[in-house]
């Protein structure tokens, strides 16, 4: 089972996108893809299993990227209100994020996403462990926002 990842934001340390990087390294069944780099961010940056695409103004292109994969992934360490998560809900797709001011108040943890500890890597990866082990029929409740107690169950689901 292959997953596509999206973080749709700065490609700057405190947004957790390089931790999230380097969660993913070496690993096959895992792309992700960063929509939101500026040049000077991605100069030498190589690594098969990620796709960097700069900041998109386009709606109905960065909608296309929403669709075309698995989970929304916001590791950020810090956050106002993050228009990203809302739109990720609005397009029926997983969220995984970090349990920080704004986005606590937006994803409703084992309900609409999963809420992690902020700088934590462990958790996140965790997190992505349990999409990555959900049978089809459960993705496909997932991407439907449905409640996540119903999917993983409480007591299978780490206590982040």
């Amino acid at each position: 089972k292959k997953f596509k990842l999206l973080y749709v934001g700065r490609f700057k340390i405190e947004k957790g996108v390089h931790s999230l990087i380097k969660i993913i390294q070496n690993k096959k069944n895992i792309s992700l893809t960063i929509v939101g780099a500026d040049k000077e961010n991605i100069n030498g940056f190589n690594q098969s299993n990620v796709t960097i695409h700069k900041t998109q103004n386009s709606k109905l292109k960065l909608i296309k990227y929403y669709d075309d994969h698995n989970i929304f992934v916001l590791p950020s360490f810090t956050e106002g209100h993050p228009m990203v998560v809302l739109e990720a809900l609005a397009i029926g797709r997983a969220v995984i994020t970090t349990d920080v001011p704004g986005c606590r108040e937006t994803v409703i943890n084992h309900e609409n996403g999963l809420l992690v500890p902020p700088k934590n890597s462990k958790y996140l990866a965790s997190a992505m462990i349990k999409f990555l082990e959900a049978s089809e029929e459960k993705i496909q409740e997932i991407e439907k926002n449905r409640h996540f107690t119903s999917v993983f169950g409480q007591q299978s689901t780490p206590n982040f």
